[in-house]
This record gives C-alpha cells, structure tokens and sequence, in this order.
C-alpha cells in the first residue's frame, strides 16, 4: 500500500511536470474586415508560480515557463454548424524555445462583420511521456465594411507596470472595468512593459522575456485579451529604454533585440504603421513613433522627423483618401499636449518642433480628425489653440502610476485635467462621437461629444485636401463640440 501511494505520488509529480497549458492566454491582434492575427504561448502551468513571492533571481515570482507543443487550429463562423468551404484551411505550428515557446497564426480571406470561433489545440511532442493536450476556444468578430453604418465602441489605455497594478493578485482593474462595456476592439498606446524600472531591470533576453510572460499571466489581463480584439503599440520602455531612439542599447540588448522581443510578444502585421477601418464611420490610424526617429539631440528643423518620409508618405496618402466620418490618430506619445519642459522626445515638445507643427496643420487640415495619445501619466482632453486640434490622453493603467503634472496646473488647452489612473472610452453612432474618460472602476468622470459636419465652402473643401501645411484651419471647421 505504501509502495503503491508513493509510486502515485510520483506519478502525479510527472503529469505536473509535463503538463501543457495556455497560461499566459491567447492575444487576438491586428483585427480587420478580412484578417486576424492570433498569438500563443505555450506553458508548463495554467496559472503563475510563486505569486506573492519577493523577486529572486533562483525563484522568480509570477513565473510562467514555457513548454514546447504542436499545435492546431480549427475555425468556423458561429452561425454556422459545420466548416464553410471557404474556411481558411491551417498547417500545424510549433511552438519552440528560441521563440520561448510563442506562435502566431495569421488567418486571412475572412468575411466582413462576421462572429467566427477559433478552436486552439496543442499537444505535447511525440517523443515525451506521458503525452499532453490542451484546447481553447476564442471568439472574435470582424470589422465592418466601410458601406456599414454600425455602431462602435472602443477602449485606450496606456503605461502599465508590473509593480503598480492596483490588484496584486489580479493585475490592473481597467481590464475588468473595459471587458463590461463588451468594446468591439482595444488599443494599446504603449509602454506596455518596463524593461528599465524596478529590479530586475530587463538588460537581458531571459529578463525581458520574464516581463512578458508575467504581465499576461495575470488574471485580468489574460481573461481580457481572451475576448477582445486588441492593437498594441510600443513606446520606448516596452522596446529597450527610456526615451531610446535607433542605435541604442540596454545592458545586454541591442536595438534589434528590442523590436525581435516585441514581434515575438505582440500579434504582427506587415508593417508597423497601420490603418484599420471599422465601418462607414471610423477609421484607425497607428503610427510608428521609435524605428524611423532622427537622433534626439540633432538641431531641430525639416529634416528633423519622428516619423520619417516613408510614414509620413502613407499618412498622408491614407488620410486624404479617408472617407470615414471620424479619423482616429492613435499616438504613442503626445502631439497637442501640453507636456512636461524636461521631456524632449514628442511632438508636443521643442525637441522636434517643426515636424509637431507640421503634423498638427496637416491633422487640422482633414475634415474629422482627432487624436488620443499615450504615454502621459495623467488624463486629459486639449484643444490646439492654434489648429483646433483635438487631443485626449487616455491616463495610466493604474492610479499608483499618475505621475508627471499637478492637478492645479491647468493651462488653456486644458479642456479636461484629471491626474489619476484609468482608460478612454468612445463610442461612434452615426454623426457623433462620444469620448469618455473612465477612473480604474469604469466610472465616468468626463465626457465629450464631438459631432462631424462638413466643410462649409468650396475653398475649405480644397483645403481640406491638400497638404499646405502653412495654412492652418481649426479644428471647428469640421467638428462640434459639446
């Protein structure tokens, strides 16, 4: 008897040590009217080691190690019983320790507005023992085509740290509060992790990798990503450093390390400035704010550019051709601000100020535009008092993370100052946008309408499309504010 309960409990330490898991969820990313990218990882566990654990080097808390699969992939549209014929078909992927042990699967030829079920299965390689499944089912629902009229509802967050999430065994609450508005997708501005603050600073692989795996192992943040489309953005300390720029390193990581560690983690498309189109009435844009940069501490002027002539080319080429009666600029970093004298990295800062101004008038210049920004740790909504250009900051993850402004200090541009934690909301409904600013609870604390109207003559009709950047018209041209 007691040969057998030992040979059982050695059988049972087995099957923990092989068994297989998605514990740090799976990432639905770069949703459109006819694609999807999914990301997995997967884990020994399904939930994270050692969780109130102090951080040691030997035995690091919140840790989620990986373990190698193949892995499979079934879809159909929800209404449908069995496989569509023109169900993209899938080829079984691995999962591998030199990509520790994530995978991504692009799945393209969808149908617009359509509900589909993702079913996810791994096993464990055939040469281990015993051998170990796991399936997971996800759901998501394609954008619209530009002809649809349909209601939409989106979320912001930005600058979320491991250190300073506000449920130390859940992660950070906006994920919970976001999840009960249902948003049909997420955007991510940015410094999503911090490889730079707090020990262990990230200057290795393994390190950044911990960062990572330990983010989206939380609870929150897993159940959300789970269910809603998300595109993420990266800023400097999710990349290497701190305000970093081409050519800089991080202890051990290089700046290829750094954008190699983001494409491993994060669900890719082609390029990494994007456009996405949600129906007749909105349209995305999410610019590249780190890879084209010239230095920081190069003489201000023409050349002088954040987003270099390539980006700059696509902007204006796709916004001039929008017909979408909003235009969301999504910004890594701000563009109206005001922001901080010290900081010199933005286009709201003198360090690149030609290039701010310009991108300000040619933003003004397209009828419908407005611009949510990261990167700040506090909320607000500005007005350009000389463009009329629209900004909201979507504030930090968290309220132990406000930082950087004084509540006090509202200068003129300030529309809204709240130096707190929490998320944007807006929400499109034909001829009007609403924009809300949520605390960590989801409780509203400030609310914008914007309404779209159209140029009133002809000469601002041609404005309006064309790229003279020395003739600036406001904002109120083509919205109303209430």
């Amino acid at each position: 008897m007691k040969t057998s309960s030992i040979l059982l409990t050695l059988l049972l330490g087995t099957l923990q040590l092989t068994a297989l898991e998605f514990g740090n969820g799976i990432k639905i990313g770069e949703l459109s009217q006819h694609s999807v990218t999914v990301w997995i990882r997967t884990t020994e566990e399904k939930e994270a080691q050692n969780q109130n654990a102090e951080w040691d080097a030997e035995n690091p808390n919140w840790s989620l190690k990986g373990t190698p699969a193949e892995l499979s992939f079934s879809l159909q549209a929800k209404e449908q019983k069995n496989l569509h014929e023109s169900t993209p078909s899938f080829k079984n992927k691995k999962s591998k320790q030199e990509t520790n042990f994530c995978v991504q699967l692009s799945i393209n030829n969808l149908r617009p507005a359509t509900t589909y079920l993702l079913k996810v299965s791994a096993q464990s390689p055939a040469t281990e023992q015993p051998k170990e499944t796991a399936t997971q089912t996800i759901e998501f629902t394609t954008a619209p085509l530009p002809s649809e009229e349909k209601p939409i509802t989106f979320t912001v967050s930005t600058c979320q740290e491991f250190e300073l999430r506000d449920d130390l065994t859940k992660g950070h609450k906006i994920y919970s509060s976001m999840l009960k508005l249902n948003p049909a997708f997420f955007v991510q501005t940015g410094d999503t992790i911090y490889y730079d603050r707090k020990e262990p600073k990230s200057k290795t692989k393994e390190l950044a990798r911990y960062r990572w795996n330990r983010m989206y192992a939380l609870p929150y943040q897993r159940e959300f990503h789970n269910r809603i489309p998300t595109y993420w953005m990266h800023d400097d300390h999710d990349l290497l450093k701190d305000d970093c720029e081409p050519g800089d390193s991080y202890g051990q990581l290089s700046w290829q390390d750094g954008i190699d560690l983001w494409d491993e983690n994060i669900p890719q498309s082609n390029k990494p400035y994007r456009t996405f189109r949600w129906g007749k009435n909105l349209q995305i844009w999410l610019p590249e704010v780190r890879y084209y940069r010239s230095p920081k501490k190069m003489p201000d002027g023409p050349e002088k550019s954040i987003l270099g002539q390539e980006q700059w080319a696509w902007l204006e080429e796709t916004m001039k051709a929008s017909d979408a009666t909003f235009k969301l600029y999504v910004s890594p970093t701000p563009v109206v601000g005001p922001d901080r004298k010290k900081k010199n990295d933005n286009h709201a800062n003198d360090g690149f100020r030609h290039e701010g101004n310009r991108l300000r008038q040619f933003l003004a210049s397209i009828p419908g535009v407005f611009v949510i920004n990261g990167d700040r740790h506090w909320q607000y909504h500005s007005i350009d008092p000389e463009t009329g250009l629209q900004e909201f900051g979507a504030g930090p993850a968290s309220d132990a993370h406000a930082q950087g402004w004084k509540q006090d200090d509202k200068r003129p541009e300030h529309q809204f100052l709240r130096v707190a934690g929490g998320f944007l909301s807006g929400t499109v409904q034909g001829s009007k946008l609403t924009l809300t600013h949520h605390n960590v609870d989801g409780v509203e604390t400030n609310s914008t309408i914007l309404k779209a109207k159209a140029p009133v003559d002809k000469e601002k009709r041609i404005l309006a499309n064309s790229s003279n950047f020395d003739r600036p018209v406001a904002l109120s041209t083509f919205f109303s504010s209430t």
